[in-house]
């Protein structure tokens, strides 16, 4: 894990989400998700979003949409069911 950033104000929420889906145990961890993101430097509204998990607003902070995607499979969620997520998300 590496929660140094680039430079990239979006670097930060994209891999925590990037590192978060290549862990073995990746779905136990969400459920743990604050020891987790402790490991990265997050500005408070990544850290709220990603906590939330505020699907749309991932979006908004710049998070990549196929992350988020992953992010948001990771919960335990099915497939057909983000668009609508996405829709009714804060």
């Amino acid at each position: 894990m590496s929660g140094l950033s680039t430079g990239s104000p979006r670097y930060a929420i994209n891999r925590v989400m990037f590192d978060l889906s290549r862990q073995p145990n990746a779905r136990a961890l969400v459920a743990d998700k604050e020891a987790f993101l402790a490991g990265y430097e997050l500005r408070p509204e990544e850290r709220k979003a990603l906590l939330g998990p505020e699907w749309s607003r991932l979006l908004e902070l710049g998070a990549l949409p196929n992350l988020v995607y992953r992010y948001y499979m990771l919960h335990g969620l099915t497939p057909g069911t983000f668009p609508a997520a996405i829709a009714a998300s804060p």
